[in-house]
């Protein structure tokens, strides 16, 4: 049997890198989620918050739910540790596997694509049953939803070519592609649109086009670590059967955010216009933060601990999962506490134009603070159900995921009749909690405490240094009120308190003894280490 660190120079390190892996990882997020914003701006200009964009984000909720659900996330935690295996007996294997994988991916998603452009009025009928009896925006989302659909196939095959280069420690791309999606939007809202009197069907061609240019620059990326794609119809070999052996448990244990998000969809259709809307610009903000901690570092955990379970580094699998539940948790506080101090200003000064008025704008913040109580939830999630997945384990979070979700369908029908669409994204956030609970004492069998008592001192410092960083924004609140027009003055307003609460977060911590290193050990150089490129 080949060594993996010999046999290949792109293996993982033991014991380093998690930190620097998650940095890349969120650095690429925050630059393709800045972009993002902007694509949002745009939106909110051009759809508002009213029939049409609810319509539009309901359609294109429909490939990325099932993207989410199957591919991207899924996909990838029960892939990575088969691959981490294949890998052990050579790269001739790993390669085999791969095209078969791939193949079988292939074949699945164009049945499913076609299957679901064909049944579409009653998928739409399950994922916005209120719009039935909305004949307006019952079309409008059958129509977008149609053309958007064939996303899932492009987006998913994109999803398979992160999870190989994530596995190969190539993060960066897989990071920084979905850029390319909000660079496509961006063009259809500012030179498609404005030729077209449904613009919302411009932008639907947005989404297919970013599709298709994430999936092509993939392909020189998989050729660099020596993978080019090739179909080979292999659905019965061993390895695909472990994967898929992972990849059923894993559905509903990865996906528990997002099943509870669109529950809070589905439900908000038999609300109000507009309730659908609050709840898509809301959840684009708080998936900022969840994306440049949570996703990122459980996007650099699962290769590494896959890989100590795989060689039977136990401790080190230890060490780096409380680590990086340690930083996660540090610098997720102060974002919490801005998502909820600062809601409206946020909200106000990124979409409060053309469509979208005031009223949306409150509206919006008071959907975002409900969801920013469950942030910390939702990014420990992301990280344990790696813990998990890497064990090879996809029984517990799928179980724990089930129960989440009933607690969250009944807590939204619950909460949605006193507190409307807020209702829903509070029974979101407080799902998530139950779901971390349960997460929480599967991995301490696991792996033993989660915290040791140089990690919950961080965190401590993190909790004083937020309470310092509140009272800063506080305190710039009654010196210098939120001006109430004028974008200028408003977005300068925040940045002066995004920038300044961030100072004091940081320089608390700092005179607390708080160090930048984090307790992530840098790994020693070995022989194989000086020959990998």
């Amino acid at each position: 049997m080949a060594s993996a660190d010999k046999s290949n120079p792109a293996s993982p390190r033991p014991g380093g890198g998690l930190l620097r892996a998650a940095s890349t990882v969120g650095g690429w997020t925050l630059s393709s989620r800045l972009l993002g914003f902007v694509r949002d701006v745009l939106l909110a200009r051009v759809l508002g918050a009213g029939p049409l964009a609810d319509a539009f984000f309901v359609a294109f909720r429909l490939p990325n739910f099932f993207r989410r659900m199957f591919a991207e996330g899924t996909l990838t935690v029960a892939m990575v540790p088969v691959l981490a295996e294949e890998r052990k007996q050579g790269e001739d294997q790993a390669r085999h596997y791969l095209d078969a994988l791939a193949s079988l991916l292939l074949a699945v998603l164009v049945a499913f694509t076609v299957l679901g452009m064909l049944l579409m009025p009653w998928l739409l009928l399950l994922f916005a049953p209120g719009f039935r009896h909305d004949p307006g925006r019952w079309h409008a989302a059958l129509l977008l939803a149609r053309w958007m659909f064939p996303y899932l196939l492009l987006i998913s095959l994109t999803a398979l070519a992160w999870g190989v280069l994530n596995a190969y420690r190539r993060f960066s791309l897989a990071a920084a592609s979905p850029a390319l999606l909000n660079i496509a939007i961006i063009f259809a809202a500012i030179v498609l649109a404005p030729g077209f009197s449904n613009p919302a069907l411009a932008i639907a061609f947005g989404v297919l086009l970013g599709g298709a240019l994430q999936l092509g620059i993939q392909l020189p990326a998989l050729k660099r670590i020596g993978w080019t794609p090739r179909f080979a119809w292999h659905p019965r070999l061993p390895a695909i059967g472990r994967t898929l052996r992972l990849f059923g448990p894993a559905v509903l244990g990865v996906a528990a955010v997002q099943i509870n998000i669109l529950i809070g969809t589905i439900l908000a259709t038999l609300l109000p216009t507009g309730a659908v809307s609050y709840l898509y610009y809301a959840d684009r903000i708080v998936q900022l933060p969840l994306a440049l901690f949570g996703i990122a570092m459980g996007t650099a955990l699962l290769p590494t601990l896959s890989d100590h379970a795989a060689h039977g580094r136990h401790e080190e699998a230890r060490r780096d999962l409380r680590h990086g539940l340690a930083w996660m948790t540090w610098i997720t506080l102060p974002a919490i506490v801005g998502a909820f101090w600062l809601a409206e200003p946020i909200i106000g000064v990124l979409f409060e134009r053309g469509r979208f008025t005031h009223a949306d704008t409150l509206a919006t913040a008071h959907t975002l603070q409900a969801y920013a109580i469950g942030l910390l939830a939702f990014c420990w999630v992301r990280v344990l159900s790696a813990a998990c997945y890497a064990e090879k384990d996809a029984k517990s979070p799928t179980r724990y995921a089930a129960i989440a979700v009933g607690i969250n369908i009944v807590l939204a029908v619950l909460l949605m009749r006193p507190f409307g669409y807020v209702g829903l994204a509070l029974a979101t956030s407080l799902s998530a909690f139950a779901n971390v609970t349960m997460l929480v004492l599967r991995v301490r069998r696991l792996h033993g405490t989660v915290f040791d008592a140089a990690s919950l001192a961080r965190i401590g410092r993190a909790v004083l240094a937020s309470l310092a960083m509140l009272a800063a924004i506080v305190g710039l609140q009654h010196a210098w009120p939120f001006p109430t027009t004028d974008k200028w003055p408003q977005a300068a307003w925040l940045t002066a308190a995004i920038g300044g609460s961030m100072a004091v977060f940081f320089v608390g911590a700092w005179l607390l003894g708080e160090r930048p290193s984090l307790g992530f050990r840098r790994p020693q150089k070995t022989r194989e280490d000086t020959h990998a490129p």
